[in-house]
């Protein structure tokens, strides 16, 4: 249900945004294509590539362990490991916007405050100039990207496979109850079925002593 209002909402945009671009004249296709590289370029560098690959790989564990839960018959290790995995992109995508907004800081002090005597007797408004062209808006729109994808993938993952992971961990734990307390009943029918052991009364064995 979850997975068929996702797609539903991917398709619905993709449709809004091809008619979109339909009525978009042809020639202003390039300049639209250009102007959106030079805004990534500046806003997130080289790590639009590593945010692209951890969410391809986000969506395709996400899609695995959605169709392992829909089958009867699955190893909780492989479910567990998936789950895992699915954090783990999560926290690596939320990584590289961290990683990046140091990236960036470093570069853009580095333009900014490079040569000391420099600095100290530039204008502000160069020193800012400087901070932008060096990279201080590739630190801030990486963190902004990367905090804001990860709690997207979270309310993806809760979406999507939430539930179903929640039924199918409580069911683990039902069917752990469920054998240990068959066991249990297995023991105590077999300790029900045993020979009782045959006692003397002790009256009688004192009466054989004193014979």
């Amino acid at each position: 249900m979850a997975g068929g209002f996702i797609w539903g909402v991917v398709v619905g945009a993709g449709s809004a945004a091809l008619a979109l671009a339909s009525a978009v004249p042809v020639e202003s296709w390039s300049a639209q294509a250009d102007s959106t590289q030079a805004w990534i370029e500046q806003n997130l560098g080289h790590s639009v590539w590593l945010f692209g690959i951890v969410l391809i790989a986000f969506i395709a564990q996400l899609a695995r362990l959605q169709a392992a839960l829909q089958r009867t018959a699955v190893n909780v290790r492989d479910i567990a490991r998936w789950d895992q995995l699915l954090d783990v992109w999560i926290q690596v995508f939320i990584g590289i916007g961290v990683v990046w907004t140091a990236v960036g800081m470093r570069s853009a002090l580095q333009a900014a405050l490079g040569d000391p005597s420099e600095a100290l007797t530039d204008t502000a408004g160069n020193v800012l100039r400087k901070l932008v062209d060096g990279g201080i808006l590739l630190a801030l729109s990486t963190t902004i990207v990367g905090a804001v994808g990860g709690y997207a993938m979270r309310l993806a993952k809760t979406i999507c496979v939430g539930a179903q992971l929640q039924a199918f961990y409580h069911g683990q734990e039902q069917a752990d109850v469920s054998a240990l307390r068959e066991a249990a009943e297995r023991i105590e029918a077999r300790l029900s079925l045993a020979p009782r052991a045959q006692t003397v009364p002790r009256s009688l064995s004192e009466s054989g002593d004193g014979a």
